[in-house]
């Protein structure tokens, strides 16, 4: 906290040109520390949702049946391509891809490799409430990308 003491010490500071440009300094120093603060927070949210998908899935005995399974994907920051967990699909059960939320632009993008999921003419593009159903062995195998920061998806596997 700022007191009236401090203020008068930082306004005189700014009194002369070394001054000012001191400040100009602390201000950029602090602008460029917040930058790293929110990069290291969206990697590690990255980090949490790999390790929540990767370990959420219980183990299956072999005469366990699936009734169905439901996954969230989170593309935290737009333009760069997630990777469905790695979760393999019961014989016998589609998978549905439904695009569930998002914070601006109600873009989202499916693929099956995280090259195709970046090219326009290569990808299905999907906006609130959409879906579509695809055949895949495994959900790693499904890539994801958005126009908008903290898009979510569903996945579910139903017979």
């Amino acid at each position: 906290m700022l007191d009236f003491k401090n203020a008068r010490l930082i306004e005189e500071l700014g009194t002369t040109e070394a001054g000012a440009q001191f400040l100009m300094e602390i201000a950029a120093s602090i602008d460029n520390f917040s930058t790293e603060v929110r990069e290291a927070l969206v990697r590690i949210e990255n980090k949490l949702t790999s390790i929540d998908d990767n370990t959420v899935e219980p183990e299956r005995l072999d005469d366990a049946q699936y009734e169905g399974l439901i996954r969230r994907v989170l593309v935290s920051t737009a333009g760069t391509a997630v990777q469905g967990p790695n979760i393999s699909v019961p014989k016998g059960f589609d998978t549905v891809i439904r695009m569930r939320r998002h914070s601006g632009t109600p873009n989202g993008y499916v693929a099956l490799s995280e090259h195709n999921v970046s090219s326009t003419g290569m990808r299905s593009e999907l906006q609130d409430n959409d879906s579509l159903s695809l055949k895949v062995s495994n959900w790693s195998k499904i890539w994801f990308d958005a126009d908008s920061n903290t898009t979510a998806f569903e996945l579910i596997a139903e017979r």
